[in-house]
């Protein structure tokens, strides 16, 4: 079962913030510059590479017995048999999680951070598949 991923305004206010920093950058190049050119070029081919993808190709999924977080190029698993504890968080630390309205995933080794539409639907899903997780 896949549950779409959640992307918050500010992730795409962000990149569009990012990219026209780089465009002022770019059009305030003096003629010629060639390694300023470069490296503007090469920050706008690394920001839009791992951003874009990361916003667009943005999932959770119930696999055989794991659960499978898909942020862009990145993926990241844990076992559904592990989870202890999930809830409801706005938890603002790093995480591959693109909205601030999250859900913390507690496992016996591990956490993780995860942003969906369909809370109330993978929650059941969850507790179906382990009935010993407590969700609060």
């Amino acid at each position: 079962m896949k549950f779409k991923g959640k992307v918050g305004v500010w992730v795409w206010l962000l990149l569009a913030g990012l990219n026209i920093f780089l465009l002022n950058c770019l059009l305030a190049l003096p003629e010629g510059d060639k390694v300023s050119l470069g490296i503007v070029l090469f920050s706008v081919l690394i920001v839009d590479s791992t951003c874009i993808p990361a916003a667009i190709k943005n999932y959770v999924e119930i696999d055989g017995g794991k659960l499978i977080q898909v942020v862009g190029f990145g993926r990241d698993t844990i076992e559904i048999h592990e989870i202890t504890e999930v809830y409801r968080t706005h938890n603002p630390i790093a995480s591959g999680a693109m909205s601030l309205d999250r859900i913390m995933i507690k496992g016996r080794k591990r956490e993780m951070l995860i942003s969906i539409h369909e809370k109330e639907q993978f929650f059941s899903e969850l507790k179906r598949l382990n009935p010993s997780i407590f969700i609060h």
